[in-house]
Order: structure tokens, then sequence, then C-alpha cells
């Protein structure tokens, strides 16, 4: 869907707070900021990434702390409710609806990314290629930037020559370019000019279908994008490992693989089977099943958000039914375990853990795509041990998305304590320093990666 949202103002006398106040919201599902000015003599909402100029809202109507608009000229319309000092609701446009909450803030969003590198960059790069022909029969081609320091003629005289240690990056789930961009954050990129600071190269790609990474499906695969899961984008990922091992500018006896979500169990997975992988970093990888993590993952995000413990251990439990349905389950069959945890319920209490029945259909469709299927499968008990490397395990104490005490204990013991593994304070998934660790925060928050987190990684490679 392209990204339509405009901006309205709104004339409302009677909103809670009345003190003047700036929010703002994020949506995952367009990429846009939303920022909400209240003040005793109405509201304006912005869209700050489009446009600074506002419209006027077609309709809006405040009854028992919800605030309803509507916008008619772009489709537009979303329900908040006043709860627990937020803004909690959702927002509607076309077919895409999307649960959205707005923080309190200072002022309208601005975002700024101090981390990011500006040219002239302090590191040399090139671009590198690979095409191949996947398990599937599919015809892929990948595109990546290597990134590596700039020649040091001091150095050269003291013997170092211009092959250096090296690690190609593996991205999280979901289609993302080769900075793993994600809310106007390039960690990637970040941790890439660090990296290249510390003498230390990096590879990082498109993933298939983003970018420069094309994709053509073959007559008996499908859909080389809708049907590739974790173990079809292992592939990928281990095509980009041999281009980097024909590079000239790569110590093939010092090159390895990390990766960041789900690119943590990529990398492990390529080196299971690919013994010139020399070691491997897990950034926030799993160490549970696909199941276990998503079970985990909604409890944890809830919780995030100050929902009530009995009710996100409710969540969990509804998601493990759910997650345990066949993939060709009707809508009815989702209703029916819905009903039964939400049955004693309020209607506000089951909206506030997103099992309202308006949600039925999204988590339908949420559950059944392919990835997802076999995401849910994914055992990391088949892969892990059988890495004989070094291993870097890395987690935010939080990360709401891969827990940290229970993913890192996991590891440990499927790797016979042969993986190092470290628990980093206060950094959420992204390993940003953050609040509550929700991915309500990403956004807001202007580091990009901690530095802490970026010297752990430099200095184990460079110790290995």
């Amino acid at each position: 869907m392209k990204k339509t949202l405009i901006p309205f103002v709104l004339l409302l006398a009677t909103v809670v707070p009345l003190r003047a106040q700036w929010w703002q919201g994020y949506s995952e599902r367009t990429g846009l900021v939303l920022s909400l000015y209240v003040c005793d003599t109405g509201v304006v909402l912005y869209s700050p990434l489009q446009t600074d100029q506002p419209i006027p809202a077609s309709q809006w109507s405040l009854q028992d702390d919800t605030l309803r608009l509507k916008c008619h000229s772009i489709g537009f319309s979303a329900t908040l409710a006043w709860r627990n000092s937020l803004w909690t609701g959702y927002w509607k446009q076309g077919l895409l609806k999307e649960d959205i909450v707005f923080h309190p803030t200072d002022t309208l969003l601005v975002l700024h990314r101090p981390q990011e590198p500006v040219a002239p960059y302090r590191f040399e790069e090139e671009e590198v290629v690979a095409d191949y022909t996947d398990s599937r029969g599919n015809e892929v081609h990948l595109e990546g930037t290597l990134t590596y320091p700039r020649f040091d003629p001091k150095l050269a005289r003291m013997g170092v020559g211009d092959r250096h240690p090296c690690i190609v990056l593996v991205s999280g789930s979901g289609q993302q370019d080769r900075n793993e961009e994600i809310m106007r954050h390039k960690p990637f990129l970040v941790l890439a000019d660090y990296l290249a600071q510390r003498g230390i190269a990096v590879l990082r790609y498109d993933d298939r279908g983003v970018g420069g990474s094309l994709c053509t499906t073959s007559a008996q695969a499908g859909s080389c994008l809708d049907s590739a899961d974790t173990r079809l984008l292992s592939e990928d990922a281990e095509a980009m490992f041999r281009a980097a091992r024909r590079n000239r500018h790569v110590d093939t006896t010092r090159l390895g693989m990390g990766g960041h979500s789900e690119g943590g169990a990529i990398a492990p997975m390529v080196a299971a089977r690919n013994k010139d992988v020399k070691f491997v970093v897990m950034m926030a990888g799993q160490g549970v099943s696909g199941t276990e993590l998503l079970v985990d993952q909604n409890r944890a995000l809830f919780r995030a958000k100050g929902v009530s413990e009995r009710l996100c251990n409710l969540r969990a439990e509804c998601m493990r039914d759910l997650l345990a349905l066949p993939a060709g389950s009707k809508t009815s069959d989702y209703t029916i375990y819905i009903e039964q945890y939400t049955q004693n319920l309020t209607k506000a209490e089951a909206d506030s853990i997103g099992l309202g029945k308006k949600m039925v259909g999204t988590l339908r469709q949420q559950l059944r795509t392919p990835w997802m299927r076999s995401f849910l499968k994914l055992e990391p008990a088949s892969y892990l041990p059988l890495v004989k490397c070094p291993i870097l395990a890395l987690n935010g104490a939080k990360d709401c998305q891969v827990t940290s005490e229970r993913n890192l204990h996991a590891i440990m013991a499927l790797t016979s304590g042969h993986a190092e593994c470290m628990e980093l304070p206060d950094l959420n998934h992204l390993f940003q320093h953050c609040t509550t660790g929700s991915a309500d925060e990403y956004i807001f928050i202007e580091e990009t990666f901690a530095p802490e987190a970026m010297k752990a990684i430099a200095d184990w490679i460079l110790h290995h």
C-alpha cells in the first residue's frame, strides 16, 4: 500500500488531557509517524515524515474518553482511548488496519540519527554480487556492499596487508535492505562503520526482492518471495559468504557470519553445514523454537506496554493455542479459542491485549503465511549443536522480541557451553538504550546501536 496518510486538524474543546502536549505514535506497517498536539482549544494531527501541513478532519467525536476521527478525503479513520495516560487505539486507511499508541513528547517529531555515517566516509567500500540457483530452482541475484578499513601505509610498512577479518551480516525477519533499515535507523551501516575503524571488514546485502537483489521464480517453486522461509534465506546468506571468500580484501582464515534476530538463526545455520565459517555472532538470535519464542514475545511485548501480568499471561497462552492450529484453519476456529480466553474479560481488557473481536481476521492472516508456518517449526536444536567454530551470542536485557535470559540459556545448553553469551543491560531488541523495551520506543530513540554492544562484537572478533 502506498504511504498516502495525510495529516489533519481537529478542533475539539473537551479532549483529555487539557494541558497542551505533543504525542507521537508510530505505524510499523507504513513506516510513518503520527504526531498529535492536544491543547485546551483543539487537537492537531501531523504526519511529519511526509509534510508539515495539516488538513481538516471530516468528522470527530469524543465520548467516554474515546476519540473517533475521520478524514474522508484520504479514507482515513482512527479510534483512540485515553488509557494509562496514553492515547491508545487503532487507525484504518483502505484495507489497512493497525494498532497505534501515542506517547508524550516535547515537540513535533524531528528524527535525529547522530551515529549514522555521512560522506566522506572513514572506510572504503565496493559492491559485491552473487548469482546462484536456490534449492527450489529459483534464480537469485544478490547485491551487497563490502566495507573495509582504509589502506594505511604505516601499517603496510609494518607488514599489515589489505586483507582483513570479515563478517557477513544477515538481517532480521521481513524483507530488509543491506543497512537493515528499520524506523529510520540503519544499524548495519552504523556497525560496519564502527568495525571498519577497528580493522574489520563487513559484507551486508539486500534481501531477495529488495534494492538490488532479485529473484526469478521457477515454474515449480511458487513465489520465491512469499514462500521464502528461514532455511531458504540461509541459502542466500551462504551465497554471499562464498562471494566474500572470493574478495581480495577478505582474509578467509578470519571470515565469519553474523546476524540479527532471524539473521541470528541463519548465521549458525550456515556455519553448521559450512566449515569455512570461522566464527558466528548471534545478535538477539534465538535458542528456543519459533513457537516458544513467539509465546514469550507476546507476553513480553504487552508487559512492556504496562498491561497487567494476568492479562499478559492470558495473551501468551491464547497465542500458544492459536499457533498450534493447522495452517488451513478457518476464521471460526480462531474465534472459538479467542472467545474461550476472553469470555470473562471486559471489552477494554480484551482490546488491551489485541484479542478483541475485530482482531480475529488479522491474527489468522498473520499466522497462516508460509514464512510463519515454517518459523513456528524452526528448532535451534537442529543446527546449533553442529556449529564447532567460536560463537558469540548477545542479547539486550530489555529485549521483548527475543527475550534474553531464556534464549541465552538455551544457546549455552545447545552448544554445551561452547558459546560465549552476553546479556547487555538496558538494551532492547535493536541494541538501543531504552526505557521499557517496547517496539513503540524504537523510532523515538536517537541512538541506533549502543557503543558497548559494537565494542563487544569488535573485541570478540579480533580476539578470535
